[in-house]
């Protein structure tokens, strides 16, 4: 007998796609699933572009919470990627996506060779608001040894100044937005717009000022706050409004996420994830929702051949308060799978390979 169709999300769509309809039928002010600011057709990111309205401040406690300002950010141990039996498959999954080649092609930088950690933060997903930060693993003159070669690529020369106190220089990405690079410390850098240093160098104090056993982090001071992760976590990734990053209905979706994955095993990963909701009756009622939808998927033949039917079917969604907390094991085949899945996405929609034309999502009866 066939599974039956798991339940779909009722309600009103999100009303910042009421009436943004083209004639094509697409939202004309949506880039990479996100509603795009009144300045991404400015693309160049002058000092007189501002961002979206500032986030209000989280108001609960625990590892979800990450600075005002910052919707999104990913954190990745690159020394634990490095050692762990699948840094061949991070590697050219990290090589796969575009954007590093249009941030860092040109500087010599190796992300999984050279870094020790890595902050990738927006508060969208369009590329003009990307925030990296990272600690590398080189000589002290290493970051400014990248800087002067990027900007020999490109016919440059590179000229020093300080802002806010700490050493900065253009970067010349391959990009069309302008960047700059900071030296945060000898061995700390960060790579983003000249006018979000400063956001940056608040997010580094916010983090800094936390208690880090309330916040399950690995206590740090100055530019390592700013890249502090729980214990043994390879990678966590915490989303601070995730509507934002949702078309169509956002009935069910939390108000924040964290997911983080942490090696408990020669050949295993635990993934454990905290999802919030406005309120307890919201995250009992999620609690109901996503369980069927896991169970659905989970008879789907395409995950009983890719061994996550059984993961899905033992997923406990049990809420507590407005919170729904659960954790599952991934073998590394699992991983595997999921990064080549991932890295042959991501390949497809690099530039100069064709890809469909996207299309807006259409309700229907099998899925979520």
């Amino acid at each position: 007998m066939a599974a039956a169709a798991p339940p779909r999300a009722t309600g009103a769509s999100d009303p910042r796609w009421a009436g943004k309809v083209s004639q094509d039928g697409e939202d004309p002010l949506v880039d990479a699933g996100v509603p795009m600011d009144a300045d991404a057709g400015t693309d160049a990111g002058t000092d007189a572009d501002t961002e979206v309205g500032p986030v209000a401040p989280s108001t609960i406690s625990g590892p979800s919470r990450i600075p005002p300002g910052a919707q999104l950010a990913l954190r990745v141990d690159m020394k634990r990627v490095r050692e762990s039996p699948l840094a061949p498959d991070v590697t050219s999954f990290l090589r796969g996506v575009p954007d590093w080649q249009l941030l860092l092609d040109g500087s010599g930088i190796d992300p999984v060779g050279d870094l020790d950690r890595l902050l990738v933060a927006t508060p969208n997903l369009q590329r003009s608001k990307l925030v990296l930060a990272g600690r590398h693993r080189r000589e002290a003159g290493f970051a400014r040894k990248s800087v002067k070669r990027l900007a020999g690529s490109r016919g440059k020369g590179v000229r020093w100044q300080q802002r806010y106190g700490v050493a900065t220089a253009p970067w010349y990405n391959r990009d069309r937005t302008p960047r700059t690079i900071a030296l945060l410390s000898a061995h700390h850098f960060s790579i983003t717009r000249r006018q979000d240093l400063e956001r940056v160098l608040a997010m580094t104090k916010a983090r800094e000022l936390r208690d880090p056993n309330k916040e399950g982090l690995v206590a740090a001071r100055g530019p390592d706050a700013l890249l502090s992760m729980g214990p043994d976590e390879a990678i966590s990734l915490e989303v601070e409004g995730v509507h934002r990053f949702i078309i169509g209905s956002i009935k069910h979706v939390p108000v924040r996420l964290r997911l983080a994955v942490s090696e408990t095993g020669p050949d295993e990963a635990t993934v454990s994830v905290l999802a919030t909701y406005a309120s307890e009756s919201d995250a009992s009622d999620a609690s109901v929702y996503w369980k069927k939808v896991a169970q659905f998927y989970s008879q789907q033949l395409i995950m009983t051949l890719s061994g996550f039917g059984k993961t899905l079917r033992r997923m406990e969604l049990t809420p507590e308060e407005d919170r729904i907390q659960l954790s599952f094991k991934l073998s590394a085949d699992q991983i595997r799978f999921i990064l080549s899945y991932a890295e042959g996405r991501l390949r497809g929609a690099a530039p100069g390979t064709p890809a469909a034309k996207p299309s807006r999502p259409r309700p229907t009866k099998k899925g979520p």
